[in-house]
């Protein structure tokens, strides 16, 4: 009787991985809520170390890339946004300018992949979102809101789209933010 029992531990543990990989690859999808967001120690270092540099340098900027790299939350890309306002001038050369959109780009990947609805919200109102990312963005703020009925987040959604020029998916949040009155 051990014998035909020795195989099962090994069935067991097999069945263990399967149903945990599965259910990491669920929870990717979604991201960590806001408050359970936390800014590490090292960004708030680099935080600091970018706030104390001459303005305008190559050095901040080089810091503000840095964050930018390490920003694993959606709290943390906020963070970086804000640092990172009025470090890259406006009349800049190619150099600082190629900087700023690696930083931009970045973030806004990132933002898409890590940030709350609530956070790309105030991504997209507050920062620049780029033409070609607009409509990946607005679609994933509509992967997140999912079935959501909330009338109020749907026509924020729907701000955000109109506020990136994607009109199609501007009317299907207006059409969200309606179905509730519509029942």
């Amino acid at each position: 009787m051990w014998t035909r029992l020795r195989g099962a531990p090994v069935v067991v543990v097999i069945t263990w991985n399967l149903a945990s990989c599965n259910n990491a690859g669920r929870k990717a999808e979604a991201p960590v809520p806001e408050a359970e967001q936390v800014v590490s120690p090292a960004l708030k270092k680099l935080y600091m170390a970018a706030g104390a540099m001459s303005p305008r340098s190559p050095a901040q900027q080089k810091v503000i890339l840095q964050m930018a790299e390490s920003a694993s939350n959606g709290k943390e890309l906020l963070l970086v946004m804000r640092a990172a306002v009025g470090v890259f001038p406006v009349g800049a050369g190619p150099r600082e300018q190629n900087l700023e959109s690696r930083v931009r780009s970045m973030v806004t990947a990132k933002m898409m992949e890590l940030g709350t609805v609530e956070q790309m919200i105030e991504y997209a109102t507050a920062y620049s979102v780029s033409p070609e990312s607009a409509r990946p963005f607005v679609q994933r703020m509509f992967q997140l809101g999912g079935e959501e009925r909330n009338s109020r987040l749907w026509y924020r959604i729907k701000g955000v789209a109109f506020h990136l020029n994607v009109a199609d998916l501007e009317r299907q949040a207006q059409d969200r933010a309606d179905q509730p009155a519509r029942r």
